[in-house]
């Protein structure tokens, strides 16, 4: 096997472990084999890592090769062996997951990620300070970032697989690929989906779709969408620009744009403007309470030139947010969002709920998470928050919860499941509890 193909499994692996043993997606060595077109022989063979001695990968080859050269021409000749360093402890926790059988402990996975992470990152720094312009204007993607970006193309392909397996609900329209921006590009677009014959004007839910800011689209919450909708909602699902191809705050401000959007055109789409609530799951979760802070904040439309929308949300529904982005599990890719100098932004003190919440008025919140969920501790965090902002909310922790699929995002990614359908049904209560 080339090794091309072994570091792109490696780095799939290494990094979508934490994801896969929290849903149990994973549970037995075989079925991890199979989706990955892995055996064990070609797993096991450790020779031929050692035995290459030029660094190819698929789908990044040209980027990886990039650095490399911009580092070695700067008279970094070590770069090679540094970057195979890693690369080979990401292949030996590739071995011992694959041979775990889905035993290996999810916290001693994230502890070793983290510092294969802060070894990229390292390197990034290094090849920064040697030549500012190798990562290009946007400063942030480098090592880190392209490893990351290989597995977002590949959790791409997780989706699709779990969507083929899903059906949407009956009687319900939905209208695609709305502009919100009219720029022709897709990240700029969005769905509204209403129950079927619909004439009068429906609450109105607001969906955001996560992914880590980097990866992700509307339409893989095509399912969840239709569900809410069949429940007596319009619903829209927005579509945002990604990195790391821009820089935050692009996607708060996309966000914005596309409150702006549904404000403006509210009447063509049985939208009533008194019943507003925004729904984000992962990444999503995070644009949808600091959107709802941007939007009741001057100083922080100062600060990400935007103008408030005109929409007054009643409440939020946040699942698996991704809260934090200075601390637990997404501190390690926070370069790929600010570029290499990420401290030095503007917006870098205003990233964490206790740094922002008190800058604007946030609504009530129902928020959800639960023990196999990756952002659980961000989770709880956010809840402490809450508590001591005095903010109206609800947290909904399942535990161990009683199905073993249940994990991050689950009542987005499985609303047929039993316990999805409570968290859902909980969360309309709330919304329908605190309508102003």
């Amino acid at each position: 096997m080339r090794l091309n193909r072994i570091i792109s499994l490696v780095l799939v692996i290494a990094l979508t472990i934490p994801i896969c043993q929290q849903t149990n997606l994973f549970a037995k060595s075989a079925e991890l084999s199979s989706l990955l077109r892995v055996n064990k022989t070609d797993a096991d063979n450790e020779a031929v890592i050692s035995s290459e001695l030029d660094f190819e990968f698929d789908s990044r080859s040209e980027e990886i090769k990039k650095l490399i050269k911009a580092a070695e021409a700067n008279g970094d000749t070590e770069i090679k062996a540094q970057v195979r360093t890693v690369f080979s402890q990401l292949y030996s926790l590739l071995k011992r997951i694959i041979l775990s059988d889905g035993d290996l402990q999810s916290e001693e996975v994230r502890r070793e990620l983290g510092a294969i992470f802060n070894s990229l990152f390292i390197l990034d720094t290094k090849l920064n300070k040697a030549d500012p312009n190798a990562m290009g204007e946007l400063t942030n993607k480098g090592f880190v970032t392209q490893a990351v970006s290989i597995v977002w193309d590949i959790m791409d392909a997780f989706d699709e697989n779990r969507l083929s397996s899903q059906t949407m609900e009956k009687g319900v329209t939905r209208i695609e690929d709305i502009p919100y921006i009219d720029d022709g590009t897709d990240e700029h677009t969005l769905d509204v989906y209403y129950p079927d014959g619909t004439s009068e004007k429906l609450p109105v839910i607001i969906e955001i779709h996560g992914g880590g800011l980097m990866m992700g689209n509307k339409d893989y919450n095509r399912v969840y969408c239709s569900v809410l909708a069949k429940k007596g909602y319009t619903v829209v699902c927005i579509n945002y620009r990604l990195s790391p191809d821009v820089l935050y705050p692009s996607q708060v401000q996309d966000v914005m744009a596309a409150y702006k959007w549904i404000y403006d055109n509210a009447d063509s789409y049985n939208i009533d403007l008194e019943k507003v609530y925004v729904t984000g799951e992962s990444a999503g979760g995070n644009l949808a309470y600091y959107t709802s802070l941007v939007e009741t904040s001057p100083q922080l439309q100062e600060l990400y030139e935007v103008s408030p929308s005109g929409l007054q949300i009643d409440a939020l529904g946040l699942v698996s947010g991704m809260y934090e982005m200075k601390a637990g599990f997404n501190a390690p890719l926070i370069s790929c969002y600010f570029g290499i100098d990420y401290k030095n932004s503007p917006y870098y003190p205003y990233l964490q709920p206790e740094e922002v919440i008190p800058l604007g008025k946030l609504p009530p919140c129902y928020t959800v998470s639960c023990t196999r969920d990756i952002l659980h501790s961000s989770a709880e965090h956010f809840d402490k928050v809450l508590t001591e902002c005095g903010i109206d909310h609800v947290y909904r922790d399942w535990g161990l919860t009683v199905n073993k699929s249940s994990g991050h995002i689950t009542s987005v990614a499985y609303p047929e499941l039993e316990e999805s359908k409570q968290t859902i049904d909980e969360m309309l209560a709330f919304f329908s509890a605190h309508t102003q």
